[in-house]
């Protein structure tokens, strides 16, 4: 058996890339952007051109990016953006490490920019800011910024209602919602006699016997016994990661027939939903299938040794496979990678959305002179003619085209761009567009498919304020010790009903209360 047991002090790193916002105008030269876009962004850009002779309407935008400086194909997209909208964009861009301890000072000195990009929805710095008067609601310019709300989502709206009436005080960042499921290594499959399904689904029983036989089978060929099937990692409490959770019935907050009208797994004493979670996952770990090193890992650390050829499986954005493949292929040439979905028991892939749909949110400030320009220029973003240019950059900056198929330059690094803005359900905002078409059909369907097997959970990143009770952070300890322990099989399953009585004890009772109010008070 190959697991030895390790105790290691964790250093889990979170890295949150806090995004940032252009604001805008409906007076534009929009023929000046946007060659090849769509009928409707084209309409957009005429829309906002109707007065062009104006002055353009200056914008100060406080926001983070994940570079400080602008690239030159940044630069061009600004001035795009400027263009089609008529306005002038001026931006603050603190260090992203300090992001929002600078934010807070600029809050608190009443010298705002107009437009501001928040973490979250239920961020502090946020939710005080609307509770002390500084952001404005923009609910009545959304009428008029159609893509906007044809591109997000209707949760993510719901959320920024943020004083529980019909007032809205941001416009999302949207992020796709998805189920990501499995990179895998494509050679040590053909290596095993593992044929890929057409559509990429595997049974759970199919998925346990590709770990056991990357781990004991030599999947890499190399006559030694260094190799396991699952990279497990650390999550953000710094306890293991269960290997399968929605594919054994885990999604989050659903109504249920039991005590409380809505309950999620861990909290369900009327189930075994979350013992079968954990004792599937003890399973692997006992049977020397997981990397022994997986209780200590955090993700970055249990993705290098996927790459390394340590590991043969590891969870991941499908969206990301091709340069994952390009890193291993520096190290074995013959490193292949494919996507698999593990199938519930009902034979469908389903997952847990959490959150409100959203990466992030730009608000709309009090010293705005001019809102309704900031909600336009954000709709246009996501016009056609818009989007085509965040999604695949400017012709002669970023890209040439030849024969009719545009060819990338490897040098102009793009950042601020694809932090912007982003349409729900769009996949190719996510694939390289250097790729080629037969490695975009590839992933494309991937994308697809994570995105359209989504459950939302209702609580919708919600915290009760049981949650920030002394009594109740003190037990938090404990469980997260005991989980640990279940999943590494120092303990048996048994132990989870023990710890799960004790949890309603210590807070846990007026947390699932509290929870059930606010998802009550939503539907």
């Amino acid at each position: 058996m190959r697991h030895p047991a390790r105790s290691v002090k964790v250093l889990v790193a979170l890295l949150l890339v806090f995004l940032s916002a252009c604001s805008g105008t409906n007076e534009g030269k929009g023929p000046e952007s946007g060659a090849n876009a769509g009928s409707s962004g084209t309409n957009q850009s005429q829309k906002n051109g109707a007065d062009a002779q104006e002055e353009p309407v200056t914008i100060k935008v406080m926001a983070s990016f994940s570079s400080a400086n602008p690239s030159p194909a940044d630069q061009a997209f600004i001035k795009k953006i400027e263009e089609a909208n008529n306005v002038k964009l001026e931006f603050v861009v603190p260090p992203a490490s300090g992001y929002q301890e600078q934010l807070q000072l600029t809050l608190v000195s009443g010298d705002y920019p107009d437009v501001v990009m928040f973490p979250s929805e239920s961020a502090d710095v946020y939710l005080n800011a609307v509770n002390d008067g500084i952001l404005v609601p923009v609910q009545s310019y959304l009428e008029q910024a159609p893509n906007l709300k044809k591109y997000s989502y209707d949760v993510s709206f719901e959320a920024l209602k943020t004083k529980q009436n019909e007032d809205i005080y941001g416009i999302p960042r949207t992020s796709i919602a998805r189920f990501d499921n499995f990179i895998v290594r494509k050679d040590w499959l053909d290596k095993i006699g593992f044929a890929v399904p057409d559509n990429y689904e595997i049974t759970r029983e199919q998925f346990t016997d590709i770990l056991r036989k990357f781990t004991f089978d030599d999947p890499d060929n190399n006559g030694a016994d260094d190799t396991y099937g699952y990279a497990g990692f650390l999550n953000a409490n710094k306890v293991l990661q269960p290997v399968l959770n929605a594919q054994l019935g885990y999604y989050g907050w659903q109504p249920s027939k039991g005590s409380y009208p809505y309950i999620s797994p861990e909290f369900d004493r009327e189930t075994d939903t979350y013992k079968n979670i954990l004792s599937y996952t003890q399973q692997l770990y006992k049977e020397g299938v997981m990397d022994p090193d997986s209780p200590i890992n955090d993700k970055l650390t249990a993705d290098e040794r996927f790459k390394r050829g340590i590991t043969g499986v590891t969870s991941g954005f499908a969206g990301i496979i091709k340069n994952i493949e390009l890193e291993m292929q520096k190290l074995n040439p013959n490193a292949e990678l494919t996507y698999l979905f593990v199938k519930n028991d009902q034979g469908e892939v389903k997952g847990a959305a959490y959150g409100a749909g959203m990466a992030g949110l730009w608000s709309v400030t009090k010293n705005a002179k001019h809102p309704e320009k900031i909600v336009q220029v954000m709709d246009w973003l996501l016009s056609d003619e818009g989007w085509d240019l965040v999604t695949y950059g400017i012709e002669g900056i970023e890209y040439t085209v030849e024969n009719g198929q545009k060819v990338y330059k490897d040098s102009t690094s793009p950042v601020w761009r694809r932090e912007i803005a982003r349409r729900s359900g769009d996949a190719d905002f996510f694939i390289a567009p250097s790729l080629s078409a037969e490695q975009q059909n590839l992933i494309r369907p991937w994308i697809n498919k994570a995105a359209n097997s989504i459950i939302w959970s209702n609580d919708r990143a919600f915290v009760p304020a049981a949650a920030k009770n002394q009594n109740y952070l003190d037990f938090k300890l404990k469980w997260d010790e005991t989980i640990s322990k279940i999943l590494t099989g120092a303990l048996p399953v048994e132990e989870f009903d023990k710890l799960q009585e004790q949890w309603y004890q210590h807070g846990g009772k007026e947390f699932v209360e509290e929870m059930n109010a606010h998802i009550q008070s939503k539907n």
